[in-house]
């Protein structure tokens, strides 16, 4: 955006001094190196520029893609119209500054799915000033469930490769959970909890027995062999952390009533109570 911008004038300068160069005297293409030498630099630091921008005028959500927020993001619909600014703000800004790619897709990814991802990611660092996952700036969606190099068996919706910073989705679960929040789990705010996680390895997390699966079914309804098949991993490697984390922020009520002691905790991790909607969230 604004690289491009900045780069205009010397794109329109090289041009013209090849212009006389070429036509009078080619002692002028000593005048090119100066401003070939600019757009170089534009180029290489364009990322950091445009990001600048970004975070001083931070671009619109589209009219479709905010609907879909207000209708169908009780997380959203829960803020202060203060934080809700921020909320679309930040989304914007994860939309931005992450790298979305497809699979097994011809076009690219749609808006809304970007937005829906978007948003189940930023409610996790919505109470922490840096909100960006640095490492994890690449988000590979697939029409549906996929198999993988590490899961070469599994026609799995969701995963995350640490070492390559990548996490991936399967669009049809992806946006099924985001219409449907409290009937199936999310997978990017699962993913992304284990990368929250990952990002933020020493904060007070506590040590969960097996026996919190059993409470997790209390607080949504969802049992364990359910959310194995929704997400078509083995039971050894779901994340019991992560999707915890996931109930807390989809589920406060019933999490607080049945578990009050994680409740507070996560509130302390996360920076914010998902049950205090009418004042900011951030602590």
């Amino acid at each position: 955006m604004l690289a491009r911008i900045l780069s205009l004038p010397f794109i329109i300068l090289v041009i013209y001094l090849l212009y006389i160069t070429w036509e009078y005297d080619t002692a002028y293409s000593t005048y090119l190196i100066g401003p070939v030498i600019i757009l170089a630099i534009i180029w290489t630091l364009s990322p950091q520029i445009n990001w600048w921008w970004y975070l001083r005028y931070p671009p619109k959500l589209d009219p479709p893609l905010l609907q879909i927020l207000q209708r169908n993001c009780e997380y959203y619909q829960g803020l202060s119209l203060e934080n809700k600014a921020r909320f679309r703000d930040r989304t914007a800004l994860f939309m931005e500054g992450n790298d979305f790619m497809t699979q097994a897709m011809d076009d690219s990814v749609p808006e809304d799915l970007k937005g829906m991802i978007a948003a189940d990611a930023v409610r996790l660092t919505f109470g922490y000033k840096k909100f960006l996952f640095k490492d994890f700036e690449k988000v590979i969606l697939y029409p549906k469930p996929f198999p993988s190099p590490q899961y070469p068996k599994f026609y799995h919706a969701s995963e995350t490769f640490v070492e390559d910073g990548v996490v991936l989705f399967a669009a049809q679960q992806v946006a099924t959970a985001f219409f449907h929040s409290k009937d199936y789990v999310s997978l990017p705010l699962y993913e992304y909890a284990k990368v929250f996680v990952t990002t933020y390895p020493n904060e007070p997390y506590p040590k969960l027995p097996g026996s919190t699966w059993e409470k997790l079914e209390e607080i949504s309804g969802f049992n364990l062999d359910a959310i194995q098949r929704w997400i078509n991993l083995p039971l050894e490697d779901l994340d019991l952390m992560a999707m915890a984390i996931h109930h807390f922020f989809v589920f406060p009520s019933s999490f607080q009533r049945i578990l009050p002691s994680l409740f507070q905790n996560f509130v302390i991790i996360f920076k914010q109570n998902p049950l205090n909607g009418s004042n900011p969230v951030v602590l």
